[in-house]
Order: C-alpha cells, then sequence, then structure tokens
C-alpha cells in the first residue's frame, strides 16, 4: 500500500471516529425519554392564584384572531385597550393598516379607554429619525396623530417610536411636547412605550429614551420590562423578576408614580442552540412540551416556566409565562405603589393569567 492511500484510509478512519464520538456525545446528553411530558411544577406553580386589582392595559394585533377573541372574553379585566393599527411610513404618513368598527362600539359599550398604537413601520431607523430630527416632517407626524384621534375619536394615542437613533434623544422629547400640548387639552391621553432600563442611558436601544424629560408630556409612561434576554441573544427568561423590581425602582426616581405602567410579557422563546429564537405563547410552548415529552420547569427564582428539547441533534431552550409569572411581577410592582399593568400581548397568555387580574371598582 502506498503511503498516499495509507494516508487516505487513516484519514477516513479519524472522520469516522469523529463521527461516532459526537453520535455517541448527543445520544448521552439526552435525558431518558419519557412517556409523556411533565407539567408538574407549573400545574403546582398556578394551582394557588391570587387575585390583584390593577389598572390595565393590553395590546391587541390584527393579524391573531386569538388576540381579540381574549380580549372580547375578558375585557372586564381592561381599563385601557391598545390595538396596533397605525403605523408611520417611509413618506411620514399615517397609516392605517386596520379599523374595525365593531370592536371600537364594543370597547365603548363595555367602557374600555381606547388608546391604538403608532409605531414606526417596522421599527425602522430612518424613519423615526426623520420624523424627530426633521422639523416639517416632526410638525406633520404631530398633526396627523391630532387628527387621528379627534376624527375617530379615540381616548387617546400611544406612541410607539423604537430603534431610535441616541443622538434624537432631545427630538424625541420635543416630539411627545409637542403632542401632549395639542392632545392633552382635549381631554386625550397621551401614552408612550419606552425601553426598559435601569439607570440612566444615553448610548444603544434605550440611549433616546430621556425618562424625565419624557414624563411630563406623558399621561402613561409604558415601560417595556421584557426582552431581558431576547431574540438574538443567549437563552434565559424574558423578564427576570429581580431584574424587573431594578427597572421599577429606577423609574421611581425619575417618573411620577401614578404614571408609571410596569409592562410585562405574556409571550415566550425557543431558542436553538447558538441560533435565533421564535416567539412562543402559552398553549404553542405546551404544545411543544407534549410533542417533545419535555421535563416542563418553574423556575421560582426569576419567574418563568421552562424546558429543554432536541430537534435532530440540535439542543432546544424554551423559557416562557404561566399564570404564576403574571401574579408574581404584579405583586412586585403593587409593593412598590405601582397600580398600572400592561401585557404584550394578548392572545399568547397561559389562560389562567384572568384569575390574577382583577379590574379596581370605580370610587
Amino acid at each position: 500500500m502506498k503511503f498516499s492511500e495509507l494516508l487516505v484510509l487513516l484519514t477516513i478512519v479519524i472522520v469516522l471516529s469523529a463521527i461516532i464520538i459526537l453520535v455517541i456525545f448527543y445520544t448521552t446528553r439526552r435525558e431518558k425519554p419519557r412517556e409523556k411530558a411533565d407539567f408538574t411544577e407549573i400545574i403546582k406553580a398556578n394551582s394557588n392564584l391570587q387575585k390583584l386589582e390593577v389598572y390595565f392595559l393590553g395590546w391587541i394585533v390584527e393579524y391573531d384572531s386569538r388576540s381579540k377573541e381574549s380580549f372580547y372574553n375578558h375585557h372586564s379585566k381592561f381599563t385601557w385597550v391598545s390595538p396596533t393599527w397605525y403605523i408611520f411610513d417611509e413618506k411620514i404618513v399615517l397609516v392605517e393598516k386596520f379599523y374595525d368598527e365593531d370592536f371600537v362600539e364594543k370597547c365603548r359599550k363595555w367602557g374600555v379607554k381606547i388608546i391604538p398604537l403608532v409605531a414606526n413601520k417596522n421599527f425602522d431607523r430612518e424613519i423615526v429619525h426623520k420624523i424627530l430630527s426633521d422639523p416639517s416632517a416632526r410638525k406633520s407626524a404631530v398633526n396627523q396623530v391630532v387628527k387621528l384621534v379627534v376624527e375617530r375619536n379615540y381616548d387617546g394615542i400611544n406612541i410607539d417610536l423604537e430603534n431610535i437613533p441616541p443622538e434624537d434623544r432631545d427630538n424625541l422629547t420635543l416630539f411627545m411636547k409637542l403632542l401632549y400640548e395639542k392632545l392633552h387639552p382635549l381631554g386625550k391621553l397621551v401614552t408612550i412605550d419606552v425601553p426598559a432600563k435601569t439607570q440612566p442611558t444615553y448610548s444603544g436601544w434605550s440611549g433616546a429614551y430621556d425618562y424625565r424629560a419624557l414624563s411630563n408630556y406623558s399621561d402613561l409612561f409604558i415601560i417595556m420590562i421584557y426582552d431581558y434576554h431576547w431574540a438574538g441573544g443567549e437563552p434565559g427568561p424574558v423578564s427576570p423578576l429581580d431584574w424587573f423590581s431594578e427597572v421599577l425602582d429606577y423609574a421611581l426616581q425619575t417618573v411620577p408614580i401614578e404614571k408609571i405602567v410596569a409592562g410585562i410579557p405574556f409571550y415566550g422563546y425557543d431558542w436553538p442552540e447558538g441560533g435565533r429564537a421564535r416567539g412562543l405563547s402559552y398553549s404553542k410552548a405546551i404544545e411543544l412540551a407534549n410533542e417533545t415529552k419535555a421535563c416542563v420547569k418553574f423556575n421560582k427564582d426569576v419567574g418563568e416556566a421552562c424546558f429543554t428539547y432536541y430537534s435532530g441533534v440540535k439542543k432546544h431552550y424554551v423559557w416562557f409565562q404561566i399564570a404564576k409569572s403574571t401574579e408574581l411581577r404584579i405583586k412586585i410592582a403593587l409593593n412598590k405603589g405601582i397600580k398600572k399593568i400592561a401585557a404584550w400581548r394578548i392572545g399568547l397568555e397561559d389562560p389562567k393569567t384572568w384569575q390574577v387580574i382583577e379590574k379596581p371598582e370605580e370610587p
């Protein structure tokens, strides 16, 4: 046998050995197969839920029928509802993606205040930069929002401008000031969604949001306390309790307590090892656990449910919310004197969540 042939044979042996080792490695990493999924821990966690009185806001999306259906079934729990019907496009035109007259009439009948969400399309940075930095575009954008609220007779508006360049920090405050000065005298609510932070920031995703200044021009200051672990990052809890608490502590130093709304997640994520996560509802997480016969844990320290499973040889990490998750977060907020809660989004929640949320009786 020639040396070159021997070298090829040796290479083949090494490659086959590596494949065998990898197969053994991934096989032994797996837990022993179960006959069915194990939900013992989340059943126990959800077994003794407490009703908590809060002023509740929920976002409703038009692209998932479960969102409106869940709202209709539990409308008595809501103080405000925010349908996600409006975006600013590339030409800084306020576009009505969707409108549901029956939805609006039902909200008025039930006494739920309607404050639709307005966002920059796809959270596009160039769009939001133009809205905020160009005086003419800024004035036009404000006027379009005011016109919409007046003509549709909404109770207010929910501004959800995201992916803002940090250099537009003062411009965002000015935009909200102009909007507030036009809508507030009309008795309309001006609300804003802001990223969570535990200290002042001037760069990155949250750098453009000056909590103290923005709170001067907002009736509801809605802090999105989620995506601590996000789709493009490492697996982990979406809104761990200690971080949730720290975000509210910082907010209390900068925003009047009566304006603070603690935003909570109703969703979870499924991360493939080393890859980008997909969003997950409670029902989808349970379905996935059943399909993969997973052992679902409830992590009391962070307040979320989790499990792992394999798809082929790739390990997946799942974190999601149960009713207990919502109860624990609301308790933290109430213990700090914060009585307003918002959730992204309706239709993704554990059905037992509605055993926790209770609308305060009118005085």
